[in-house]
């Protein structure tokens, strides 16, 4: 009931803020910018009283990477750079979360706009061509330290990629320094090889080679696990080729998938309304895509994160029937956090309803 009131009242004033923001944007004849509305929100998020935001995760319905221990299979996959609302999220019930993309050098990212809603396939949704804006990797580590999610006790995964071949060994070497002395408990590193929204953020997923050699680099450093995340946009083909390259290196897991490459027309958009054109599209639209990679990876034995389209139990649970050992989320969370301790509960519920018709 507290959740249901608190995602009644969330929703509510997101979208009271989101037409403020929108009209006065009008007003001042400036193109509709929803990171606006993001930055506004998280100056907002961050005044809640604790209670708005404290719950206990159920029994029953956690999960395993491996090793590694997640109290409930959801996770927030990579995209908030502001560790403190990751912190927030982690208490409403996330069984982890992924930090946002450490790159080695300073990068604004591309021009803004470069966030909107969207509409595709009949569904609500997100694009976003943020260009991996970063503050860099030392100053990444030292918030990653500043707020030390893994107090909660729940595996943190880091993102990791590079603007080159060269890159992507210079940020895993000065990550796997840090988190290797100590100040992560439990942490797993995750590959991001698909990003739409960059002119390199494809390339390891269009060469093999590259990718096999920096897991062997990889490998030969650390023990900890490590995903490699997959574009829903690869062909099912290169889906189960990369799906057995990774599966040929110890503790690997796969992430199914990432946001789509879609243009403003496509995404419903004007001309304009990202500045570079297109953007990596989010959002229940993805769903389909998602389930289909999971059903087609799972053969291989590998173990499976799903991220894509997911914002309800019932997707949820069909994930995780279909092969998958956890499952990300990204835009539901932005639409309405509240979502977490929701699914959660109905998690809980489904699977005491199961074990009760199993027992009959």
């Amino acid at each position: 009931m507290k959740a249901e009131i608190l995602s009644i009242l969330y929703r509510a004033t997101r979208r009271h803020v989101i037409n403020q923001v929108y009209k006065n944007q009008d007003a001042e004849s400036r193109p509709r910018d929803l990171e606006e509305v993001v930055e506004i929100g998280d100056r907002w998020l961050k005044r809640l009283p604790n209670w708005t935001y404290s719950f206990k995760i159920p029994e029953g319905i956690g999960a395993k990477l491996y090793d590694l221990w997640f109290p409930s299979p959801l996770t927030l996959s990579s995209f908030k750079e502001d560790p403190e609302i990751i912190d927030i999220w982690m208490q409403l019930g996330l069984g982890g979360a992924v930090e946002k993309t450490w790159l080695k050098d300073v990068r604004t990212g591309n021009k803004r706009p470069r966030l909107q809603e969207c509409g595709y396939s009949g569904h609500d949704g997100l694009i976003n061509a943020m260009g991996w804006p970063s503050p860099g990797i030392h100053t990444s580590i030292a918030e990653h330290d500043r707020v030390n999610l893994g107090r909660h006790g729940r595996p943190i995964g880091i993102s990791l990629a590079g603007n080159s071949e060269e890159e992507y060994y210079t940020n895993f070497d000065i990550a796997n320094r840090h988190l290797s002395a100590g100040g992560t408990p439990r942490y797993y590193l995750e590959l991001s090889i698909g990003c739409p929204n960059t002119p390199y953020g494809r390339t390891l997923q269009k060469n093999p080679g590259i990718l096999a050699a920096l897991l062997k680099h990889m490998r030969i450093k650390t023990d900890e696990v490590i995903a490699v995340k997959l574009s829903p946009d690869v062909d099912n083909t290169t889906l189960m080729d990369y799906g057995r390259l990774i599966a040929g290196f110890p503790r690997t897991a796969i992430n199914l998938g990432n946001t789509q490459r879609k243009t403003c027309a496509e995404a419903g958009l004007p001309e304009g309304a990202i500045s570079v054109g297109a953007g990596g599209m989010s959002g229940p639209a993805l769903y389909p895509r998602t389930l289909e990679m999971v059903k087609l990876a799972a053969p291989i034995g590998i173990p499976i994160i799903a991220t894509g389209g997911v914002d309800s139990a019932q997707k949820v649970r069909e994930l995780l029937d279909a092969g998958a050992s956890l499952v990300g989320m990204a835009t539901a969370v932005v639409k309405d956090m509240y979502c977490i301790p929701k699914i959660n509960y109905e998690l809980a519920g489904m699977d005491l309803r199961r074990n009760l018709c199993g027992a009959e």
